[in-house]
């Protein structure tokens, strides 16, 4: 018997509106959340085309900017949102929230849950929730027009981790409802150094920033990583993966993910990401402030960085790129991000 039956999605973005739709398609009740009234009213109506690995016509049961309406009887609550926008999630939910919930950070980037419950706490929610998160967002998908998510992978795999451990096999079953290929990391420190979007994303944005500020129509990544991008890419995820040591945790390398998440070919990151479909049709942003640099810089990049130098490990790399954009942006990304004011990383090495 299905524990689920009212899923809240928080987030009217791509993803959301990709989620919501194929929730819905599944038969759950659904309700989105919009932050703001404004986007609200592009709503007229609450159907739904989806295309892509699914093409099919459904309807979702609310869209508001109410939090409250929105994740009212809801089992599961899946966080889609933009992971910088994490805390404004948090303090919006905080009084709404009942025990026995599940909130999923859908990605949670790196130690969302951490930032998330920190929120949570002093706003002053005492309800007992199931709080977890992903490695990966589960799709690859994108929303060209409103209403009209197009769904071009659900990945083959994707890990989950329970903020609070003990919950972690009831977390993983009610998502099994739906998500076969979820399995469970062994720690938040897991999924909070799988962080691959971190590698893929706010490197190519700078390497072609001004391509994307001319608004260049180009495939993101088959045309926006070059071999010469893709080697910075690989120095970048070695400073990952060997943070990630530092702490006692093994993570897969990029090219690794790529192999499990889309059964991509090839022997350098380069030629597998060329040879991931998934990608084939992806576009590039044409806009600079995008979430390509704002979520992975600050939630990804930034608390890398911060863990590295709580372990003493050199990130040359992720240190320069925090440094460019904060140039490029005229902000200060490393203050503004997930750093080690926001999260006692000394707490966790071993």
């Amino acid at each position: 018997m299905s524990r689920i039956k009212k899923i809240a999605v928080i987030s009217s973005g791509n993803g959301g509106q990709s989620m919501a739709a194929y929730f819905s398609y599944l038969g759950y009740k659904v309700a989105l959340y919009a932050r703001e009234a404004e986007r609200v009213d592009m709503f007229p109506d609450f159907k739904f085309t989806i295309s892509g690995v699914i093409n099919a016509e459904t309807e979702v049961d609310l869209v508001s900017s109410n939090m409250e309406a929105v994740i009212k009887d809801a089992e599961l609550i899946m966080v889609t949102t933009p992971a910088q926008y994490h805390p404004i999630v948090a303090r919006a939910m905080a009084q709404h929230l009942v025990d026995g919930q599940a909130v999923v950070l859908n990605p949670g980037r790196s130690f969302g849950t951490l930032a998330y419950s920190k929120v949570l706490s002093e706003c002053g929610s005492k309800a007992k929730i199931m709080l977890g998160e992903t490695d990966t967002f589960t799709f690859t998908c994108r929303c060209p027009e409103l209403r009209k998510p197009q769904i071009y992978k659900i990945k083959d795999v994707v890990r989950l981790a329970a903020h609070d451990a003990s919950y972690a096999t009831e977390l993983l079953g009610m998502m099994h409802e739906i998500f076969s290929m979820y399995s469970l990391a062994e720690s938040i420190l897991y999924t909070g150094f799988s962080n691959i979007g971190m590698i893929f994303h706010p490197m190519p944005i700078l390497m072609n920033i001004t391509r994307v500020e001319a608004k260049e129509d180009f495939k993101f990544y088959v045309q926006g990583i070059s071999p010469l991008v893709a080697g910075i890419l690989e120095k970048m995820d070695l400073e990952r993966i060997t943070v990630a040591n530092a702490y006692g945790v093994t993570v897969p390398t990029a090219k690794r993910w790529l192999e499990e998440c889309y059964g991509s070919r090839g022997e350098s990151l380069y030629e597998k990401i060329q040879n991931t479909d998934a990608y084939k049709t992806v576009l590039a942003p044409i806009d600079i402030d995008t979430r390509y640099i704002f979520e992975d810089i600050l939630t990804g990049c930034v608390p890398i960085s911060s863990a590295g130098r709580a372990a003493g490990v050199h990130t040359e790399v992720l240190d320069t790129l925090i440094r460019w954009a904060s140039i490029l942006y005229g902000r200060d990304f490393r203050a503004e991000g997930r750093n080690e004011n926001l999260i006692d990383f000394n707490s966790f090495l071993k």
